[in-house]
């Protein structure tokens, strides 16, 4: 009821900001094609249809919220979907990063089966690489990343970690990383990483933030046990 309820609530407020932004940006390239402007207001324009830009991505990742369907489980190999995974995103990375991304990946034996969406999962597992690339790129200067596959302690459920090599989470951040609106970067909603938690429950499986003492950081997928139905 309680999801129902915030998905009416956001897509309404989506709804009723994303006309005047519209509006907002409509005029701003409209006023772009102006021959008369000189550079400060050409600046001006920029910051309005960069941020206009950035309204309208926390606006989808809201709708995204509310849009949510129920998972559509089955059960899947970890380990061999894990490898897909990983070789399906490298396919559709831009031009760009395609050559220079590197994705490590390591998997224990005998993992465990898990059951959950497929599309839901990979989701979050996109927005956590696109983010681990990207801070390690800032720390190294090299876009790269370790995926491993693993078996919890009672031996019961299969996990995932996605792990970076930038420069890490403060500890005073820790805490909020999940929540609604929370960043530490300029260009970022917010909104990521609560939406892939609320993916995770979903299928209930839980996303976490390892704290250990390796460089960058660690998000970890923990797998409901697979004879658990959703």
């Amino acid at each position: 009821m309680k999801l129902a309820s915030l998905g009416r609530l956001t897509a309404g407020i989506a709804h009723e900001i994303r006309n005047p932004l519209g509006a907002i940006s409509h005029a701003s390239q409209l006023m772009n094609e102006s021959p008369n402007l000189d550079e400060g207001d050409r600046k001006m324009l920029d910051i309005i249809e960069r941020h206009s830009r950035r309204v309208n991505g926390i606006i989808e990742n809201v709708l995204d919220l509310s849009r949510r369907r129920a998972a559509d489980t089955d059960l899947i190999d970890v380990d061999k979907w894990l490898s897909a995974f990983r070789d399906d995103y490298l396919q559709t990375q831009s031009n760009e990063h395609q050559k220079s991304d590197e994705i490590l990946l390591r998997t224990e034996r005998n993992l465990p089966l898990a059951r959950f969406d497929v599309s839901q999962i990979e989701q979050v597992m996109v927005n956590l690489c696109d983010n681990g690339l990207r801070y390690s790129k800032q720390a190294t200067g090299e876009r790269r990343i370790e995926l491993y596959a693993g078996v919890t302690a009672d031996g019961e459920r299969a996990y995932v970690d996605v792990r970076d090599f930038g420069p890490g989470i403060a500890p005073e951040h820790r805490v909020s990383v999940f929540e609604p609106f929370f960043t530490t970067d300029k260009s970022g909603t917010g909104l990521g990483l609560y939406l892939a938690r609320e993916l995770c429950e979903a299928n209930q499986a839980h996303l976490s933030l390892v704290e250990d003492n390796q460089p960058g950081c660690c998000f970890r997928i923990t797998f409901a046990h697979h004879g658990r139905m959703i």
